[in-house]
């Protein structure tokens, strides 16, 4: 770290939502063949240039952080071993390098070991630009400056530290990679130090000496280096460090670059996508703030822009990147707005249950598993395990019904009626689904009394030459109407997203008038498909008048949607106190379930997509909920002519609909 008008239906609610992963060109390949993506922490140090040395390791503090890691969904621990040379490595009297500390191999196995408990990688930064920081002891910095700017110097640490270190951990599943160096730049412009106090030259030939050296060591083990922005990377091409060093196997297997709010857009990771630097090699994000910040951040440097952090894993992921690691896992002492873990670990999460594929270490050390719960509307899970649980340890859930809501049972990996479901012993992921159901008189719309704009949606089809205007005030739906043609649904109100049973009869019941008689129909569709399940017309008055519709759709689907059609009339329209129940005595024939018979997929700006069913139909929609364009059965959809950012595309096959977000960048 370095201190430097359209058509809406309602609300969008996603039962699960996947995250398309990215080709496997945009992840790092493991020596075991694995393709991921590194979603994790820097925990760069418990006692700053003291994990290594002669002082045995904090066992329980990194067990802690590896496993609060590993519980969000991450995969990945950034650690500094020798930082500033203050306690690593040793010294002779000629102040060449003589060795490692004797705790120095015997802690990096001891953090291996607890990466394989948790099953997640390691990622030891051998150097740091603390260096040559004035502030350490006279003499270790003199000995750390021969270190990197004489051969002499490099050698001897090549030999007696280097080597004997990378040989005793070997090739070790959960070791990513050996970084070489955390922000060597900041020994160049002089961050800690009289600027050039190592040249940019004596930073490369070093990095392509080290390289070379672990290479020769332990051949097939990861090297990789972390450049303090993406600006810097130039520096660390194969044909600049061949040149700059002379050896020809002396290069990097992926680049590594850091990012925060004080280095200015032109270097953010977080506008521009991975195409955008015409890398040849996959980048990740090595370092950035475990915390939301804005230009009004307090900062130890001027902050030029803003970052949510939550969006942040999931965007480098759809962006073509090959990774991301918060900074740090303890709040950091000289910016104190970065909290880390606390701020961090929902970011992980998010992106594990969206792309889990990426982020597991299938083969390495499987000792913990997830249990992914999800819940329709009217219920919750609780469950009695945090995080991922052990290979062999039981977790139970709870499923507990709303008011109004009962239970009906569960879907996915289980199809367990009890609402109190136990796993006596984990050996799997699980993927399970509580499904509820309302009971007779339960209103199954959502703010009836036009409390909560966000649930309903309107929609004039100008294109036909229809204007209105629609608008809520007083728990009341306004309907002004001045051109319509002779088709009742090109002027809408709606609600979407409403669990309906084939077979259920459901009364809606609604108060209306106009001001000169005129018809409304009212009904229930599939959002997607448009599949008409049902309706009527009545007949408003000019006085306000309580109507009552049954209608009993003819398939289940979890994308049902009321529709107030107020077209093929310019008489206004006001509508209140919108309920629909279940009828009495009504039987529910279907029960819904998780449909497992989509695919999806994205390459570049296209997508594609199947789905069983003949009805199946999918949306583009932004983040809130409007929709973009529509395609019929898996018939592609280009994103090309739309504007950058993050969308969802929702397949919908008439029974129930799923989600997943896409990028445009």
């Amino acid at each position: 770290m370095i201190s430097k008008k359209i058509r809406l239906l309602g609300l969008v609610i996603l039962g699960a939502v996947t995250l398309q992963a990215m080709p496997a060109g945009s992840r790092i390949t493991l020596p075991n063949g694995k393709k991921i993506f590194v979603s994790g922490m820097n925990l760069a140090w418990k006692n700053f240039a003291n994990d290594v040395g002669d002082t045995p390791l904090d066992t329980a503090y990194f067990d802690k952080a590896m496993k609060d890691v590993a519980d969000s969904g991450g995969n990945c621990i950034r650690v500094w071993l020798s930082t500033n040379g203050t306690n690593d490595p040793k010294y002779n009297s000629q102040g060449l390098v003589s060795g490692p500390g004797s705790q120095t191999i015997p802690n990096i196995k001891k953090m291996l070991k607890l990466a394989k408990k948790h099953n997640i990688l390691l990622m030891p930064v051998l150097l740091t630009h603390n260096w040559v920081q004035n502030s350490i002891n006279s003499t270790i910095l003199e000995n750390n400056k021969k270190m990197l700017k004489t051969e002499e110097g490099l050698k001897a640490y090549i030999d007696n530290y280097l080597k004997p270190v990378v040989t005793e951990i070997g090739n070790d599943p959960n070791l990513i990679c050996w970084e070489i160096y955390n922000e060597p730049e900041g020994m160049v412009m002089g961050w800690s130090s009289p600027a050039n106090t190592i040249t940019e030259a004596e930073v490369k030939r070093s990095v392509n000496w080290i390289a070379s050296a672990i290479k020769e060591a332990v051949p097939e083990v990861l090297v990789s280096n972390g450049a303090a922005t993406i600006g810097h990377l130039s520096w660390y091409k194969d044909d600049v460090l061949r040149s700059a060093g002379g050896k020809e196997n002396g290069t990097l297997d992926f680049y590594m670059a850091h990012y925060y709010g004080w280095n200015g857009t032109s270097n953010s990771p977080f506008t521009k996508s991975y195409s955008h630097w015409n890398l040849d090699k996959p980048l990740v994000i090595g370092e950035y703030a475990s915390t939301d910040w804005s230009q009004s951040t307090s900062s130890s440097s001027p902050m030029q822009d803003a970052g949510k952090v939550d969006t942040m894993l999931t965007y480098l992921n759809q962006a073509g990147y090959a990774g991301g690691l918060g900074w740090q896992y303890q709040p950091d002492a000289g910016d104190p707005w970065m909290k880390g873990f606390e701020t961090f670990s929902h970011s992980m999460m998010e992106l594990y249950r969206e792309d889990s594929n990426s982020i597991k270490l299938d083969g390495l050390s499987s000792n913990t598993f997830a249990i992914s719960v999800s819940a329709s509307n009217g219920g919750t899970v609780k469950r009695s395990a945090v995080g991922r649980v052990e290979s062999g340890k039981s977790d139970t859930l709870t499923a507990v019904a709303a008011k109004g809501y009962s239970f009906e049972g569960w879907s996915g990996d289980t199809t367990a009626t009890n609402p109190v479901l136990v796993i006596k012993s984990v050996e799997k992921d699980w993927s399970i689904h509580a499904n509820f159901v309302p009971d007779a008189g339960t209103n199954l719309i959502r703010a009836g009394d036009f409390s909560d704009l966000t649930m309903w949606g309107t929609w004039v089809n100008e294109n036909e030459g229809n204007e209105a205007t629609i608008t809520f005030s007083e728990g009341q739906a306004k309907i002004v109407i001045t051109k319509a043609d002779t088709l009742n649904y090109n002027i809408q109100l709606t609600q979407g997203n409403i669990a309906l049973d084939s077979g259920v009869t459901y009364l809606v019941t609604f108060e209306a008038w106009t001001s000169k008689r005129r018809p409304l129909f009212v009904g229930l569709s599939t959002q997607g498909t448009w599949h008409f399940q049902g309706g009527a017309e009545v007949e408003l008055l000019d006085s306000k008048k309580k109507y009552e519709i049954e209608i009993t759709p003819d398939s289940s689907t979890t994308a049902g949607v009321l529709q107030f059609n107020a077209g093929a009339s310019t008489e206004p329209v006001y509508i209140e106190n919108v309920s629909m129940v279940v009828k009495t005595n009504s039987v529910r024939k279907h029960h819904r379930s998780i449909n497992r018979t989509t695919s999806f997929n994205q390459v570049g700006y296209l997508i594609c997509w199947s789905a069983v069913s003949n009805q199946a139909t999918a949306d583009l929609l932004d983040l809130n909920g409007r929709v973009i364009k529509t395609v019929s059965k898996n018939g592609p959809l280009s994103l090309k002519e739309v504007p950058s950012g993050l969308y969802l595309f929702r397949i919908n096959d008439g029974i129930n609909s799923r989600a997943f977000r896409v990028s445009r960048y």
